[in-house]
């Protein structure tokens, strides 16, 4: 889908990483340039498989790899010269950053007429948090998403996955893909901005809105639905269970499988407004019909009667199941040093193609900056040769790197 352009990846971790894996999952062509210190998302601490972070491996499959020190002049040079050469430029940096190393905007776009400058930071370049460190935790509490993630009365949660990074990286490929289409369509260079926060704020959808409109101040909802109800988890006799009746005939057939048909016309549940007015009067009695079976057989009940339910998977069943199978959903690489790495595979499927590639490997620690000075900046080897020696550039040294 993306065969054709080439993308320039200064991000690390998840945040600044995500949105190039997803461009290099449709095809686009990434470059990674890394300082020699390597991406920290590397470190192996930290969710770690052997020598490398699952992390790295995750969010960097089918990237390339370059190694420049851009405080050094000649580094500096090359990534000027990539960037003419390259469509579309993802910054992951503290606000002023890459202007005080010459990168900004201004500089790549005197160099590329067509740049495509997506620049992710914490807060952005307005406001007085402007400078301010921000990580994936420190987003979701300021931002308000963990006051309402959790049960009642209880401490705020963190979400179970880095929510405020993976958002992030979602919208940053967006803008990416936006600009390159604009510019396709005849416009010139693009310099958009993706803060974290501002992207936070925007995963809120309706809540906020209710908020902004008509002061509604959510609160921790455990499972359930704060407009909807029954719209949660509950117990089985042997598993936890959701049910979603969102809508009325819905709501009908979830009173006749549990046995309760006279329920769906009580006056005090037959809409959602009243089942919501009433809910501390109809969860106890859900609550304990429930809990009378297994939940396996309440789900072939609810399933056979087309009421939307699902088990409350672990990841074990959710990853290991024929739905997964029949999509292709997990795929494997080979990592040199490690062997076999199983991930996640796109979730856009190319339906003309009917199968999307495999993934190439993420890459080893400056893999790819020899080829790219050679193939891609037309470098000479004498040239190529100096920058390695004067640590401009760096190569990788394969022993080193699996270790």
């Amino acid at each position: 889908m993306l065969e054709g352009y080439r993308i320039i990846e200064t991000g690390q971790v998840i945040a600044g990483t995500g949105g190039g894996m997803i461009l290099a999952d449709m095809g686009a062509e990434v470059i990674k340039v890394e300082a020699p210190s390597g991406d920290l998302g590397r470190n192996p601490s930290i969710a770690g498989l052997g020598p490398i972070s699952s992390i790295f491996l995750t969010f960097n499959r089918g990237k390339k790899s370059v190694v420049l020190d851009l405080k050094k002049p000649d580094g500096k040079q090359a990534f000027l010269d990539l960037a003419a050469r390259s469509d579309a430029l993802i910054a992951n940096f503290r606000p002023g950053t890459m202007d005080r190393l010459g990168l900004g905007f201004a500089a790549l776009k005197e160099r590329n007429p067509g740049i495509v400058f997506v620049d992710s930071s914490g807060y952005g370049e307005r406001g007085p948090w402007r400078d301010r460190p921000a990580f994936d935790l420190v987003l979701q509490g300021i931002s308000g998403h963990m006051s309402i993630t959790g049960e009642p009365g209880r401490p705020p949660v963190r979400h179970g996955i880095p929510t405020a990074d993976i958002t992030t990286a979602l919208y940053t490929a967006l803008a990416c893909m936006g600009g390159l289409l604009a510019r396709a369509r005849g416009g010139g260079a693009a310099h958009l901005e993706v803060p974290m926060f501002d992207v936070q704020l925007a995963m809120f959808g309706y809540i906020s809105t209710m908020y902004l409109n008509k002061g509604d101040l959510p609160e921790p909802p455990g499972s359930a639905h704060e407009y909807m109800v029954p719209y949660q988890a509950f117990a089985t006799k042997t598993i936890y269970i959701v049910l979603s009746p969102r809508e009325e005939h819905f709501w009908k057939k979830t009173c006749e499988v549990m046995g309760i048909p006279e329920v769906a016309d009580d006056p005090r549940y037959k809409t959602n407004d009243l089942r919501a007015a009433n809910r501390a009067e109809l969860l106890p009695l859900l609550e304990g019909i429930l809990r009378t079976r297994p939940g396996e057989e309440w789900l072939d009940l609810f399933e056979k009667a087309g009421v939307p339910s699902a088990p409350v998977n672990p990841l074990d069943r959710a990853l290991e199941n024929e739905q997964v199978a029949a999509r292709e959903m997990v795929r494997t690489y080979e990592y040199p040093g490690l062997g076999p790495v199983r991930v996640v595979g796109n979730p856009i499927l190319d339906r003309v193609a009917g199968r999307n590639p495999d993934f190439r490997p993420a890459p080893l620690l400056g893999q790819d900056t020899e080829a790219v000075l050679k193939d891609v900046l037309g470098y000479p080897e004498e040239r190529i040769a100096s920058l390695l020696a004067s640590g401009a550039a760096q190569a990788c040294q394969p022993a080193a790197a699996r270790t």
